[in-house]
């Protein structure tokens, strides 16, 4: 098998159809907003000095991305990394899952978001189901073959059919001219596509990765490898990785172009192809296949697929079923996407309660304080209650608090000035360190309480109103958090406070426990 990088390379000639197709596709709608996300995500990633808190507030602008994300991690999908332990932060995420795996899958993610929010939404519904059924198929040839990363496997997979839903969404017109020419002259799907689009639907879905700049890794993964050709043991994980992708692939496509009556042919087909790497018979495949759709049926939900939107899993599903059962059903009756009770993501009191589970799992291992900071504020944050959060601790000098880290607009900037002296000064800062009390401004413009904010809060961050929640140690103080309201006044129930102070009492009670 040839170096994955070397056909991740377009040639001359696809590079510049590449970059038509891209300036095109650039000026159509929020397309330039998806790409702009996505290679931020990717930039942040690159960075050498890049921290987690960095890759979750990329996550955490957008609500319904960070609770789709925390769903999947939360399911079968991810299961042996959490081992039935529920995750209910993005920094907790990272920390179990790894950075590059929670980084990928919200790419995944955000492509699915923009899939749904668009005229053809309903169209595309299917192939997008189709993605994650295909992502599914990948994982458990990983799983079957003792793969350790079948998550890795999963995102490769999903994505491998890139190209063509970005051109079935944004060209759609041309893209039902690639399928009159399949139907109307017998063409492959990628030879259509050349005479359409310039190029194959993999390589511009190859073309858009690099565009967002996405690791290199996860570009040789979803890169199909040829056609006809059989494919030898691989030498390494990322062959592996391409391999498994490729197969899953090759099978949810060549099954979705096959009459129901040649689908045992195709998977036959791709068997022998992949035999000498894979090592499982047609008939073992087909039972692959089977428990994979079963698996759909559980995680549908996670996305908000609907199965039905898909010919080829209502088909599959149905014939699941019907061997299940017995009996003889119809293949529209049958609808898993509403599996899963109700959820409450976004009840800031379930919210704080499990992530305060989430602490205390971590206190029972050996935790890395900075993990644990970044947890609690991250659920802070996203408690919806709160414009920033930011945890200051104890310098190396003992004489400051300095910030470490920060959630919200312009987070960056607030921990930069968050430097507070801990010798005295007349001001609520000083104030609720040395006395080692909470203290909650409703108005910073009040008359009474303007001459006590200190001039570096109203340069960097001017906000109407804020908690400070210090915290200390054998009577000095080691770190405070702050969180504020920039416009308007914090409007906190007393419930609502309360299981904010007790978390804060949580994150002491493990800073202390971290020094004995």
């Amino acid at each position: 098998m040839s170096d994955a990088l070397v056909e991740i390379v377009l040639d001359h000639e696809e590079a510049s159809t590449a970059r038509q197709l891209l300036r095109d596709i650039s000026k159509i709608r929020d397309f330039p907003a998806l790409s702009q996300v996505i290679s931020e995500v990717n930039r942040i990633s690159r960075m050498e000095n890049s921290s987690t808190d960095e890759l979750t507030e990329a996550i955490l602008k957008d609500v319904a991305l960070t609770n789709k994300l925390l769903r999947l991690v939360n399911s079968a999908v991810f299961s042996q990394f959490t081992e039935g332990r529920q995750i209910n932060t993005v920094s907790r995420a990272i920390v179990i899952l790894g950075y590059d795996i929670v980084r990928d899958t919200a790419m995944a993610l955000m492509l699915f978001e923009h899939l749904n929010n668009h005229a053809q939404a309903a169209e595309l519904k299917g192939e997008a189901a189709e993605s994650f059924f295909c992502g599914i198929i990948g994982r458990a040839l990983a799983n079957k073959a003792g793969m350790g990363n079948g998550e890795e496997v999963f995102i490769c997979s999903l994505l491998c059919n890139l190209g063509r839903m970005m051109c079935r969404l944004h060209f759609y017109e041309r893209s039902k001219m690639v399928d009159r020419l399949i139907v109307e002259e017998g063409l492959s799907e990628a030879v259509a596509a050349r005479r359409v689009f310039g190029m194959s639907y993999d390589k511009f879905g190859l073309a858009i990765g690099q565009m967002w700049h996405m690791p290199t890794e996860l570009l040789q993964g979803m890169t199909p490898l040829p056609a006809n050709v059989p494919i030898k043991t691989p030498a390494n994980d990322q062959q592996r990785m391409r391999i498994f992708a490729s197969m899953a692939f090759e099978i949810c496509s060549g099954m979705r172009e096959a009459p129901p009556e040649a689908m045992k042919d195709v998977i036959k087909a791709v068997s022998k192809k992949y035999d000498q790497a894979v090592h499982i018979p047609a008939k073992g495949l087909i039972n692959l296949l089977n428990e994979a759709g079963q698996t759909m049926e559980r995680e549908a939900h996670i996305l908000e697929i609907d199965v039905r939107s898909s010919q080829l899993l209502r088909r599959l599903l149905t014939d699941v079923d019907k061997a299940k059962s017995g009996e003889a059903e119809e293949a529209g009756e049958v609808y898993f996407g509403e599996i899963g009770a109700a959820s409450s993501d976004n009840d800031p009191t379930s919210l704080l309660i499990a992530g305060m589970q989430d602490l205390t799992s971590m206190m029972l291992g050996d935790f890395n304080p900075v993990e644990l900071l970044q947890v609690a504020s991250e659920l802070l944050y996203r408690s919806g209650h709160f414009d920033h959060v930011l945890i200051s601790t104890i310098a190396t000098s003992g004489k400051e608090l300095i910030g470490r880290i920060g959630f919200g607009p312009n987070a960056e900037r607030l921990k930069k000035g968050l430097h507070i002296p801990l010798h005295f000064s007349p001001d609520v800062f000083h104030a609720a360190l040395s006395k080692n009390v909470d203290i909650l401004i409703s108005d910073t413009q009040a008359d009474n309480i303007r001459n006590r904010i200190p001039a570096w809060h109203s340069e960097y961050s001017g906000a109407r109103s804020f908690l400070l929640l210090p915290i200390s140690m054998g009577g000095q103080p080691v770190a405070l958090i702050y969180c504020n309201r920039q416009a308007e006044s914090l409007a906190l129930s007393p419930q609502i406070l309360n299981l904010v102070k007790a978390l804060r009492n949580q994150v002491a009670l493990a800073l202390r426990q971290r020094a004995l």
